[in-house]
Parts: C-alpha cells; structure tokens; sequence
C-alpha cells in the first residue's frame, strides 16, 4: 500500500469546484502563510477585511470607508462574489501593520464566472481601530 501524500503536498480543488472546496482553499492559505499575529487582532482583520473586499467588489458598504474608496461610485461591479478563504499576518514589507490575504469568487461584469482570484487587503491601526489602506 503507496504511504499517504503529506498534508504539505495536498492538491488545490480543481477549478469551478464551488463553496465545497472552500474550506482546502482556506487550508492550503493557513499552511503557506502561518500566523504571526495575536489571535484577536486576526479575527478582527479577517472579519474587517471580509467587509471591506466585499464593498470593493459589489458596491454596497463603501461610504464606512471614505479615505479608503474617495469618491468611488457605490455601483455594483462583480456579482456572485464570495470570500473563498482569507488570512490576516503582518506586513513586513509595506507601510501598513497588517496585510489580509483572500481567495475570492465570483462573475465580473461580462458575467465571466471565476473561483480562485486573490486579492490583498492592507490595514493600519489608528487610535486602536484597524483601518483599511491603499
């Protein structure tokens, strides 16, 4: 009997696998990028950036970010949008305090329907909030 494939080796869902395969989608995301931030501060920019990216796709919440979306015109952009997975770690590499990391879905104006497209969301604290940033 072949041994078993080590968890690091596991295979993405194939494309077009829907909400099923999310939760390996959110797997494969926490094993490339292991946590660095305290568990609260995650939960909060996860949940933070969930919102926000959701705002960024559809429309609908960018007023609660004014310096985040300047003038942007809260239309609908992308339909059948979910957050497939998504992660908060630092930002190391940027001005920002922490980065969130997503895998998202959903059909862009064309009506072209995609699972697996990544975005990054970057986020500062500002008088204990975290804020989104460009």
């Amino acid at each position: 009997m072949p041994p078993s494939a080590p968890a690091a080796a596991r295979a993405l869902p194939e494309p077009g696998a829907g909400p099923r395969a999310d939760p390996l989608v959110q797997d494969s995301l926490e094993r490339a990028l292991p946590s660095d931030l305290a568990p609260a501060d995650e939960a909060q920019l996860t949940a933070l950036g969930r919102v926000v990216w959701m705002a960024e796709l559809t429309g609908t919440g960018r007023s609660k970010w004014p310096g985040y979306f300047p003038g942007s015109p809260s239309v609908a952009v992308y339909s059948q949008a979910r957050i497939q997975a998504l992660i908060a770690r630092r930002d190391n590499s940027h001005q920002a305090d922490a980065v969130v990391h997503l895998v998202w879905a959903g059909a862009d104006p064309a009506g072209t329907f995609l699972d697996g497209r990544t975005a990054t969301l970057r986020f500062t604290r500002q008088a204990g909030a975290w804020t989104p940033v460009r």
